[in-house]
């Protein structure tokens, strides 16, 4: 019997914990949360962290949990999804943990297909599987595919900062080896928590740990009206600033070989923000840090290393000028459909 088949019908296999944190989510939560407790793999655990709601979000959690002994319930007041993030984690007993988030969908295999590269490699610290964003849920956009590609640490960190062809610097669409976050903890109070804490995350692994990377789309991200993408610019989008600054440090320091990797991907966030403040009319000072920001990223580039084409379209951008940029800033944001 193959791998998959008996991961999925046996309680043998090691356990995993669903982390689904929860807040206002009554327009979506059903949905994401039947995916949820659709999951095929046998040996599972869901912690659903209520973080403060006040709306119905938590009562269709329970009535659609009853009974149903894989689920804790955990409610806390409003502290932000890093907040509830970290409140699950302190829960978990399991040797690997995943995330989903509570407007999202999963297929019915995300689990079993995460768990497998653990099971086949001793040396696997972190599994990824593929995930596109949507505005509508389609069980035709998930894929089957068997194919596994083990890589070290290093390559494997470089992969997924490039974000290749539907991976992600996401919490979510991954399983992590839960002793990952024992010294890691998401950073309260800010948005773009993912890129401030997976260059630690990775930093914990020793070089040679594995990361696998699953081939086939297993997680759809829902492009919602409050989206990081569609949603209006705020100040709390500024935060990125400072996260790339302080990661750029940290990588040079302890992951030194995902140097250009992580430059690359700084300056697609930093340029994303920049495209929604151009979008939301920003305050001009505001524009102005994230256009500085872009300016010194580019100035980190190796250009001997080859160029992303997110680089050279910041580039671009930054070539033309803040004010100069506006008019193709806009056209890019429209073609790209954000906002």
């Amino acid at each position: 019997m193959h791998l998959e088949s008996r991961l999925n019908n046996s309680f043998n296999y090691p356990e995993v914990t669903i982390v689904l944190p929860a807040y206002n989510a009554q327009k979506y939560i059903k949905d994401t949360f039947k995916c949820v407790l659709s999951q095929i793999y046998k040996n599972l655990k869901i912690i659903v962290v209520d973080d403060g709601s006040t709306d119905q979000t938590l009562d269709i959690i329970k009535k659609l949990s009853q009974n149903d002994k894989r689920v804790i319930i955990l409610s806390k007041e409003n502290g932000g999804l890093s907040s509830a993030r970290n409140y699950g984690l302190a829960h978990v007993t399991s040797e690997y943990v995943t995330f989903v988030d509570s407007d999202d969908y999963i297929d019915t295999d995300y689990v079993t297909k995460l768990m497998e590269p653990f099971l086949l490699n001793d040396n696997v610290m972190i599994s990824l599987v593929k995930y596109v964003r949507t505005s509508f849920y389609s069980a035709n956009d998930f894929s089957n595919n068997n194919k596994i590609e083990f890589l070290k640490r290093d390559a494997g960190f470089n992969k997924c900062l490039l974000q290749y062809k539907g991976y992600d610097v996401s919490a979510w669409a991954k399983m992590y080896k839960t002793n990952l976050f024992e010294e890691n903890k998401y950073l309260d109070g800010i948005t773009y928590e993912d890129l401030e804490i997976i260059p630690k995350l990775f930093s914990e692994i020793n070089q040679d740990g594995m990361i696998a990377y699953v081939d086939c789309v297993k997680y759809q991200y829902m492009r919602t009206p409050n989206s990081i993408i569609t949603g209006s610019f705020q100040e709390r989008d500024l935060d990125i600033l400072e996260i790339v600054r302080n990661g750029l440090a940290f990588v040079e320091q302890r992951l030194p070989n995902s140097r250009e990797a992580y430059i690359a991907k700084a300056i697609a966030a930093t340029f994303s923000v920049y495209r929604k403040a151009i979008r939301a009319n920003g305050e001009k000072e505001d524009r102005s840090k994230i256009f500085e920001t872009l300016k010194w990223l580019a100035k980190q580039v190796n250009m001997r290393s080859g160029l992303t084409k997110k680089e050279i379209i910041a580039f671009l951008v930054l070539m033309l000028g803040e004010r100069g940029s506006i008019p193709l800033v806009r056209m890019l944001s429209k073609f790209l459909k954000e906002g």
